[in-house]
Protein backbone atom coordinates (compact mmCIF):
# COMPACT_ATOMS: atom_id res chain seq x y z
CA UNK A 1 0.00 0.00 0.00
CA UNK A 2 1.20 3.69 -0.81
CA UNK A 3 0.80 6.45 1.59
CA UNK A 4 1.10 9.95 0.19
CA UNK A 5 1.31 12.57 2.63
CA UNK A 6 0.70 16.18 1.49
CA UNK A 7 0.44 18.15 5.05
CA UNK A 8 -2.27 19.36 6.85
CA UNK A 9 -2.76 19.08 10.83
CA UNK A 10 -2.26 15.32 11.11
CA UNK A 11 1.39 15.61 10.30
CA UNK A 12 1.48 19.27 12.39
CA UNK A 13 4.08 20.05 15.52
CA UNK A 14 3.68 22.75 17.68
CA UNK A 15 6.44 25.18 17.64
CA UNK A 16 7.52 29.04 18.45
CA UNK A 17 7.63 31.30 16.00
CA UNK A 18 10.50 34.61 15.92
CA UNK A 19 7.90 36.30 18.14
CA UNK A 20 8.07 33.77 20.47
CA UNK A 21 4.00 32.29 20.21
CA UNK A 22 3.32 28.72 20.43
CA UNK A 23 1.73 27.75 16.41
CA UNK A 24 0.90 25.32 15.06
CA UNK A 25 3.39 24.17 11.81
CA UNK A 26 3.63 21.67 9.32
CA UNK A 27 6.80 19.16 10.76
CA UNK A 28 10.37 19.91 8.85
CA UNK A 29 10.84 16.49 7.77
CA UNK A 30 7.86 15.03 6.43
CA UNK A 31 9.62 11.77 5.84
CA UNK A 32 8.85 11.51 9.57
CA UNK A 33 5.48 11.33 9.04
CA UNK A 34 4.57 8.10 10.66
CA UNK A 35 7.06 8.75 13.30
CA UNK A 36 5.42 11.88 14.61
CA UNK A 37 1.82 9.87 15.09
CA UNK A 38 3.79 7.01 16.89
CA UNK A 39 1.85 4.45 14.59
CA UNK A 40 4.41 2.48 12.36
CA UNK A 41 3.95 -0.63 14.16
CA UNK A 42 0.28 -0.42 14.10
CA UNK A 43 -0.03 0.51 10.61
CA UNK A 44 2.27 -2.40 9.41
CA UNK A 45 0.11 -4.56 10.90
CA UNK A 46 -2.44 -4.01 8.86
CA UNK A 47 -0.60 -3.34 5.29
CA UNK A 48 2.66 -3.31 4.18
CA UNK A 49 3.41 0.53 3.39
CA UNK A 50 5.49 2.59 0.96
CA UNK A 51 5.81 6.42 2.39
CA UNK A 52 5.53 9.14 -0.17
CA UNK A 53 6.07 12.50 1.60
CA UNK A 54 4.94 14.13 -1.84
CA UNK A 55 4.25 17.93 -0.31
CA UNK A 56 3.73 19.34 2.85
CA UNK A 57 1.37 22.28 2.83
CA UNK A 58 -1.68 24.32 4.95
CA UNK A 59 -4.59 23.02 3.09
CA UNK A 60 -5.40 26.18 3.05
CA UNK A 61 -2.69 26.69 0.33
CA UNK A 62 -3.70 24.32 -1.81
CA UNK A 63 -4.23 25.07 -5.50
CA UNK A 64 -5.60 23.08 -8.81
CA UNK A 65 -1.56 22.21 -9.60
CA UNK A 66 -1.63 20.23 -6.04
CA UNK A 67 -4.43 18.16 -7.19
CA UNK A 68 -2.90 17.57 -10.23
CA UNK A 69 0.47 16.65 -8.95
CA UNK A 70 -1.67 14.51 -6.14
CA UNK A 71 -3.19 13.02 -9.12
CA UNK A 72 -0.12 11.93 -11.00
CA UNK A 73 1.72 10.85 -8.41
CA UNK A 74 -0.58 8.23 -7.39
CA UNK A 75 -1.12 7.14 -11.55
CA UNK A 76 2.40 6.88 -11.99
CA UNK A 77 2.30 4.22 -8.86
CA UNK A 78 -0.80 2.10 -10.47
CA UNK A 79 1.53 0.00 -12.05
CA UNK A 80 3.71 -0.93 -8.78
CA UNK A 81 1.41 -3.41 -7.38
CA UNK A 82 -0.39 -1.42 -4.67
CA UNK A 83 -3.57 -2.31 -3.73
CA UNK A 84 -4.85 0.71 -2.66
CA UNK A 85 -3.61 4.61 -1.89
CA UNK A 86 -4.20 6.58 1.64
CA UNK A 87 -3.61 10.84 0.66
CA UNK A 88 -3.05 12.16 4.09
CA UNK A 89 -4.83 15.96 3.57
CA UNK A 90 -5.53 18.94 5.48
CA UNK A 91 -9.47 19.26 6.46
CA UNK A 92 -10.06 22.87 5.20
CA UNK A 93 -9.90 21.56 1.27
CA UNK A 94 -10.04 17.93 2.05
CA UNK A 95 -13.35 18.00 -0.03
CA UNK A 96 -11.73 20.14 -3.17
CA UNK A 97 -9.21 17.69 -3.56
CA UNK A 98 -10.67 14.42 -2.84
CA UNK A 99 -13.37 15.13 -5.53
CA UNK A 100 -10.62 16.54 -8.36
CA UNK A 101 -9.00 13.08 -7.87
CA UNK A 102 -12.27 11.40 -8.18
CA UNK A 103 -13.24 13.22 -11.74
CA UNK A 104 -9.09 13.08 -12.90
CA UNK A 105 -9.08 8.91 -12.17
CA UNK A 106 -12.93 8.96 -13.80
CA UNK A 107 -15.07 5.41 -13.67
CA UNK A 108 -12.41 2.73 -14.45
CA UNK A 109 -10.31 3.17 -11.20
CA UNK A 110 -9.71 -0.21 -10.27
CA UNK A 111 -8.22 0.74 -6.42
CA UNK A 112 -8.97 2.51 -3.57
CA UNK A 113 -7.93 5.88 -3.06
CA UNK A 114 -8.80 6.86 0.47
CA UNK A 115 -8.22 10.26 1.69
CA UNK A 116 -7.94 11.37 5.79
CA UNK A 117 -6.76 14.07 8.09
CA UNK A 118 -7.62 15.04 11.14
CA UNK A 119 -8.76 17.69 13.75
CA UNK A 120 -5.88 17.84 16.20
CA UNK A 121 -2.46 17.39 15.75
CA UNK A 122 -0.76 14.00 16.82
CA UNK A 123 0.58 15.13 20.50
CA UNK A 124 -3.22 15.10 21.76
CA UNK A 125 -3.38 12.09 23.30
CA UNK A 126 -7.02 12.21 22.83
CA UNK A 127 -7.12 13.33 19.37
CA UNK A 128 -7.99 12.11 15.85
CA UNK A 129 -5.05 12.00 13.95
CA UNK A 130 -3.52 8.43 14.96
CA UNK A 131 -7.14 6.75 14.49
CA UNK A 132 -7.53 8.15 11.62
CA UNK A 133 -4.99 7.51 9.87
CA UNK A 134 -5.25 3.71 10.87
CA UNK A 135 -9.04 3.53 9.86
CA UNK A 136 -8.05 5.22 6.58
CA UNK A 137 -5.66 2.30 6.39
CA UNK A 138 -7.13 -0.46 6.86
CA UNK A 139 -10.13 1.21 4.66
CA UNK A 140 -7.98 0.91 1.28
CA UNK A 141 -7.63 -3.02 2.36
CA UNK A 142 -11.24 -2.93 1.37
CA UNK A 143 -13.54 -4.13 -1.72
CA UNK A 144 -13.52 -0.74 -2.81
CA UNK A 145 -12.64 0.93 -6.13
CA UNK A 146 -13.23 4.88 -6.09
CA UNK A 147 -11.98 8.16 -4.32
CA UNK A 148 -13.45 8.05 -0.83
CA UNK A 149 -12.78 10.21 2.05
CA UNK A 150 -12.60 8.28 5.43
CA UNK A 151 -12.87 10.82 8.24
CA UNK A 152 -14.24 9.62 12.12
CA UNK A 153 -16.69 6.87 11.76
CA UNK A 154 -17.78 7.37 8.16
CA UNK A 155 -16.81 6.76 4.69
CA UNK A 156 -17.80 9.22 2.13
CA UNK A 157 -17.78 9.10 -1.73
CA UNK A 158 -15.27 11.98 -2.07
CA UNK A 159 -17.11 13.96 -4.77
CA UNK A 160 -20.70 13.43 -2.18
CA UNK A 161 -18.32 15.45 0.80
CA UNK A 162 -18.35 18.74 2.28
CA UNK A 163 -16.64 20.04 5.54
CA UNK A 164 -19.56 21.09 8.40
CA UNK A 165 -17.22 21.52 11.41
CA UNK A 166 -14.16 22.95 12.05
CA UNK A 167 -13.56 21.39 15.80
CA UNK A 168 -15.80 18.19 16.09
CA UNK A 169 -14.21 14.76 15.49
CA UNK A 170 -17.10 14.17 13.17
CA UNK A 171 -15.99 16.84 10.57
CA UNK A 172 -17.47 15.43 7.24
CA UNK A 173 -20.69 15.34 6.17
CA UNK A 174 -21.98 13.95 3.09
CA UNK A 175 -25.83 15.60 2.56
CA UNK A 176 -27.14 13.96 -0.87
CA UNK A 177 -25.95 10.51 -0.65
CA UNK A 178 -25.76 8.33 2.60
CA UNK A 179 -22.07 7.08 2.95
CA UNK A 180 -20.65 4.53 1.54
CA UNK A 181 -19.64 2.89 4.67
CA UNK A 182 -19.33 2.87 8.33
CA UNK A 183 -16.23 1.99 10.79
CA UNK A 184 -16.89 -0.15 13.74
CA UNK A 185 -14.61 -3.21 14.81
CA UNK A 186 -15.15 -3.88 11.29
CA UNK A 187 -15.68 -1.91 7.90
CA UNK A 188 -19.00 -2.07 7.34
CA UNK A 189 -19.80 -0.95 3.53
CA UNK A 190 -22.96 0.05 1.69
CA UNK A 191 -24.41 -1.47 -1.51
CA UNK A 192 -23.57 1.91 -3.28
CA UNK A 193 -20.21 1.17 -2.82
CA UNK A 194 -18.03 0.96 -6.23
CA UNK A 195 -16.37 -2.46 -6.07
CA UNK A 196 -12.32 -3.52 -6.73
CA UNK A 197 -13.38 -4.72 -10.68
CA UNK A 198 -12.30 -8.49 -11.85
CA UNK A 199 -10.50 -6.70 -14.89
CA UNK A 200 -8.70 -3.81 -15.18
CA UNK A 201 -9.76 -1.19 -17.78
CA UNK A 202 -7.69 1.36 -19.17
CA UNK A 203 -8.24 4.85 -17.06
CA UNK A 204 -9.54 7.75 -18.96
CA UNK A 205 -6.69 10.14 -16.86
CA UNK A 206 -7.63 13.45 -16.60
CA UNK A 207 -6.10 15.19 -14.10
CA UNK A 208 -5.59 18.95 -15.14
CA UNK A 209 -7.70 21.63 -14.29
CA UNK A 210 -8.74 25.55 -15.65
CA UNK A 211 -7.47 28.15 -13.58
CA UNK A 212 -9.13 31.86 -13.99
CA UNK A 213 -12.77 30.42 -11.89
CA UNK A 214 -14.30 33.54 -9.72
CA UNK A 215 -16.86 32.72 -7.63
CA UNK A 216 -19.50 34.79 -5.62
CA UNK A 217 -21.74 34.21 -2.73
CA UNK A 218 -24.69 35.81 -2.84
CA UNK A 219 -25.80 38.16 -0.03
CA UNK A 220 -28.89 40.55 0.30
CA UNK A 221 -28.24 43.61 -1.71
CA UNK A 222 -25.29 42.68 -3.40
CA UNK A 223 -25.49 44.41 -7.41
CA UNK A 224 -24.32 43.01 -9.95
CA UNK A 225 -22.20 46.12 -11.27
CA UNK A 226 -20.43 45.65 -9.07
CA UNK A 227 -18.89 41.99 -10.19
CA UNK A 228 -19.02 43.71 -13.65
CA UNK A 229 -15.33 44.62 -13.76
CA UNK A 230 -14.16 41.17 -12.93
CA UNK A 231 -16.22 39.16 -15.32
CA UNK A 232 -14.84 41.32 -17.93
CA UNK A 233 -11.25 41.02 -16.89
CA UNK A 234 -9.22 38.60 -19.62
CA UNK A 235 -8.39 36.03 -16.44
CA UNK A 236 -11.84 35.55 -15.51
CA UNK A 237 -12.66 32.44 -17.41
CA UNK A 238 -16.03 31.38 -15.53
CA UNK A 239 -18.22 32.19 -12.69
CA UNK A 240 -19.93 30.71 -10.00
CA UNK A 241 -22.75 31.87 -8.42
CA UNK A 242 -23.55 30.66 -4.55
CA UNK A 243 -27.09 31.37 -4.54
CA UNK A 244 -29.69 31.52 -2.38
CA UNK A 245 -31.73 28.41 -1.34
CA UNK A 246 -32.83 25.86 -4.19
CA UNK A 247 -30.81 28.27 -6.98
CA UNK A 248 -32.60 31.14 -6.78
CA UNK A 249 -30.75 34.43 -8.14
CA UNK A 250 -32.00 37.24 -7.39
CA UNK A 251 -33.77 39.19 -10.41
CA UNK A 252 -35.48 42.15 -9.48
CA UNK A 253 -34.26 46.32 -9.88
CA UNK A 254 -30.70 46.64 -9.76
CA UNK A 255 -29.86 43.82 -7.80
CA UNK A 256 -31.16 41.48 -10.99
CA UNK A 257 -28.51 39.42 -12.01
CA UNK A 258 -30.10 38.44 -15.82
CA UNK A 259 -27.98 40.99 -17.00
CA UNK A 260 -25.05 40.22 -15.66
CA UNK A 261 -25.56 36.24 -16.83
CA UNK A 262 -26.27 37.56 -20.24
CA UNK A 263 -23.23 39.59 -20.39
CA UNK A 264 -21.01 36.52 -19.73
CA UNK A 265 -22.56 34.29 -22.52
CA UNK A 266 -21.62 37.23 -24.43
CA UNK A 267 -17.88 37.09 -23.52
CA UNK A 268 -18.71 33.09 -24.26
CA UNK A 269 -17.68 32.66 -20.51
CA UNK A 270 -20.34 30.39 -18.79
CA UNK A 271 -21.65 30.74 -15.62
CA UNK A 272 -22.49 28.20 -12.93
CA UNK A 273 -24.65 27.98 -10.23
CA UNK A 274 -24.05 26.36 -6.72
CA UNK A 275 -25.28 26.64 -3.27
CA UNK A 276 -24.82 27.89 -0.45
CA UNK A 277 -26.70 25.37 1.76
CA UNK A 278 -25.77 21.32 1.86
CA UNK A 279 -26.67 19.78 -1.17
CA UNK A 280 -29.86 17.65 -0.20
CA UNK A 281 -32.50 19.90 -1.96
CA UNK A 282 -30.40 22.26 -4.33
CA UNK A 283 -30.54 23.49 -7.39
CA UNK A 284 -34.07 22.22 -8.36
CA UNK A 285 -35.16 25.37 -8.23
CA UNK A 286 -39.22 26.24 -9.69
CA UNK A 287 -39.59 29.90 -8.50
CA UNK A 288 -39.45 32.59 -11.32
CA UNK A 289 -36.00 34.19 -10.20
CA UNK A 290 -33.99 30.89 -9.88
CA UNK A 291 -35.72 29.70 -13.46
CA UNK A 292 -34.76 33.01 -15.22
CA UNK A 293 -31.57 32.57 -14.04
CA UNK A 294 -31.02 29.23 -16.10
CA UNK A 295 -33.29 30.97 -18.99
CA UNK A 296 -30.74 33.38 -19.29
CA UNK A 297 -27.56 31.22 -19.57
CA UNK A 298 -26.59 30.43 -16.10
CA UNK A 299 -26.09 26.49 -15.77
CA UNK A 300 -27.17 24.85 -12.76
CA UNK A 301 -25.31 21.99 -11.12
CA UNK A 302 -28.34 19.68 -9.18
CA UNK A 303 -27.12 18.41 -5.47
CA UNK A 304 -23.61 18.39 -5.93
CA UNK A 305 -21.97 19.90 -3.31
CA UNK A 306 -20.19 23.61 -4.02
CA UNK A 307 -16.81 21.77 -3.99
CA UNK A 308 -17.79 19.19 -6.39
CA UNK A 309 -19.78 21.87 -8.35
CA UNK A 310 -16.64 24.43 -8.73
CA UNK A 311 -14.13 21.44 -9.24
CA UNK A 312 -15.80 19.48 -11.62
CA UNK A 313 -16.53 23.39 -13.47
CA UNK A 314 -12.69 23.50 -12.87
CA UNK A 315 -11.90 19.92 -14.70
CA UNK A 316 -14.46 20.73 -17.73
CA UNK A 317 -13.75 24.35 -18.16
CA UNK A 318 -9.81 22.62 -19.08
CA UNK A 319 -11.18 19.93 -21.33
CA UNK A 320 -13.38 21.96 -23.07
CA UNK A 321 -11.02 24.57 -24.16
CA UNK A 322 -8.62 22.22 -25.17
CA UNK A 323 -10.62 20.17 -27.61
CA UNK A 324 -11.42 24.04 -28.91
CA UNK A 325 -7.98 24.85 -29.37
CA UNK A 326 -7.59 21.28 -31.17
CA UNK A 327 -10.70 22.10 -33.38
CA UNK A 328 -12.30 19.04 -32.45
CA UNK A 329 -15.22 21.40 -30.96
CA UNK A 330 -16.90 24.64 -32.84
CA UNK A 331 -15.77 27.93 -30.20
CA UNK A 332 -19.69 28.58 -30.57
CA UNK A 333 -20.62 25.63 -29.08
CA UNK A 334 -18.65 26.07 -25.63
CA UNK A 335 -21.08 26.93 -24.03
CA UNK A 336 -23.50 24.22 -24.35
CA UNK A 337 -20.38 21.44 -24.15
CA UNK A 338 -20.14 22.47 -20.56
CA UNK A 339 -23.74 22.58 -19.60
CA UNK A 340 -23.69 19.23 -21.27
CA UNK A 341 -20.96 17.75 -18.99
CA UNK A 342 -21.78 19.48 -15.60
CA UNK A 343 -25.38 17.57 -15.64
CA UNK A 344 -24.32 14.28 -16.72
CA UNK A 345 -23.09 12.24 -13.65
CA UNK A 346 -19.39 11.60 -14.25
CA UNK A 347 -18.40 9.52 -11.21
CA UNK A 348 -21.42 9.64 -8.43
CA UNK A 349 -21.36 13.14 -8.25
CA UNK A 350 -24.51 14.45 -8.63
CA UNK A 351 -28.34 12.81 -9.56
CA UNK A 352 -28.68 12.80 -13.39
CA UNK A 353 -31.89 15.03 -14.64
CA UNK A 354 -33.08 16.55 -17.39
CA UNK A 355 -32.73 20.43 -17.74
CA UNK A 356 -33.58 22.93 -19.80
CA UNK A 357 -30.35 25.40 -20.06
CA UNK A 358 -30.60 28.83 -21.65
CA UNK A 359 -27.02 28.99 -23.17
CA UNK A 360 -28.00 28.12 -26.53
CA UNK A 361 -30.71 30.74 -26.89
Amino acid sequence: MCLIYTGGTIGMIRKRNAEGEMILQPAQDPGEFLHYLKVEEEVRAIAELDLVPLMNKDSTNMVPSDWTEMAKAVYERLDRGYTGFVIAHGTDTMHFSASALAFAFGRNLHVPIVFTGSQTIPDVAHGDARVNLLRAVRTACEDLAEVVVTFGDYIFRACRVQKKDERRFDAFESPAEFPLGYITEEIVLGNNVTPRPRSVKPIDFKPNFSDGIVQFSLIPGLKPSVLLPILEQPDCLGIVLQSFGAGNVPNADDYSFRGFIERAKSLNKPVIIASQFPANSTLESHYEPGVEAVRSGAIPTGNMTNAAATVKFRWTLHQVNERIARKELPRDSKLSEIARIMNSSYVGEVNERKVEIGVGQ
